[in-house]
């Protein structure tokens, strides 16, 4: 049976978003932090299969994630075809020169199509199959811009070595955005205009953290990324800087549509893999992008 609100023609309520648990603590955050930073050096410097199959179990734990919080929102995205396809994607872009990929999203495709036959009592059958295949996208296909940064060199003539800096680059100037975000808006934040989405953001914090970014770039240029122009360190400073506060609010949305607090409790003092990479989730198409065709100019 539905719940009350599920019924065609009764009134929406907006679903309450449990608080976050007063245990999360500086220290279980810092000690998250010191466990995954020198994981996340040593496999991105490694490259190659090491640094794919690291990215390979973020994206299989974000998209369980993910597809957990849509089981409770009442749908029923199919997990297998979905955790295949965003895997699929991973490899197909490690290895861009994969013969028949047509066929595998074509597979993929019908094959989601042939799956709804088996439940002809399912009652939403498209928002099934569009859950499945946007997790695919939001989780898979973003976070293969981690391993496109990594394999970068490739295509723009550099040693392979320096694939890890672009890699570090997105992560360094957007957790340095959200570590400003989150300092400020504690201290001065007052004014708080995304209530509706995520109570806790302010615009001093989004000031906070666009400032942190930008001082971040111009620290990565003199510190391990030459390659930027003080140009570029301003502009990725300013992209990173908006965008990444962006993706951060966006998945706060999905989980008050969700009625979530955090997206699970894995990392601790952090929340879900969701939680500490939906920044990193639009920041690091931006920085592929720019790096690729702004910096490298490759075609």
């Amino acid at each position: 049976m539905m719940p009350p609100d599920a019924m065609p023609g009764a009134h929406p309520r907006v679903a309450a978003v449990p608080a976050k648990r007063g245990g999360w603590s500086l220290r279980l955050r810092i000690v998250s932090a010191l466990l995954f930073v020198p994981l996340l050096i040593v496999m991105g410097r490694a490259g190659g299969f090491v640094f794919l199959a690291l990215v390979a179990a973020e994206v299989t734990l974000g998209l369980l994630e993910f597809y957990r919080m849509m089981f409770r929102k009442g749908l029923q995205p199919y997990v297998r075809l979905g955790l295949a396809s965003a895997l699929g994607l991973l490899w197909v872009t490690f290895r861009p020169h994969t013969p028949q990929v047509d066929f595998l999203l074509t597979a993929v495709l019908l094959l989601t199509l042939a799956l709804e036959l088996r439940r002809p009592e399912a009652r939403q059958r498209v928002e099934d199959m569009a859950v499945t295949a946007f997790g695919v996208m939001y989780v898979g296909w973003l976070s293969a811009h981690f391993v496109r940064l990594r394999e970068l060199p490739w295509a723009a003539g550099t040693a392979y070595g320096d694939g890890a800096s672009y890699v570090f680059l997105a992560f360094f100037i957007t957790w340095s955005c959200d570590t400003g975000a989150y300092a400020v808006g504690r201290v001065f934040g007052r004014r708080r205009p995304w209530v509706a989405i995520s109570p806790r953001k302010s615009l001093e914090g989004a000031i906070g953290g666009l400032l942190c970014a930008i001082l971040a770039a111009f620290a990565a240029r003199s510190w391990f990324a030459h390659y930027l122009k003080p140009l570029d360190a301003a502009a990725l400073g300013i992209l990173v800087g908006v965008f990444a506060q962006v993706g951060d609010l966006v998945e706060s949305l999905l989980k008050r549509d969700t009625a979530h607090g955090d997206s699970s409790d894995f990392i601790p003092g952090h929340g879900g893999i969701l939680d500490r990479f939906d920044s990193l989730y639009f920041a690091a198409p931006l920085v592929f992008y720019y790096l690729k065709v702004v910096v490298f100019g490759v075609p």
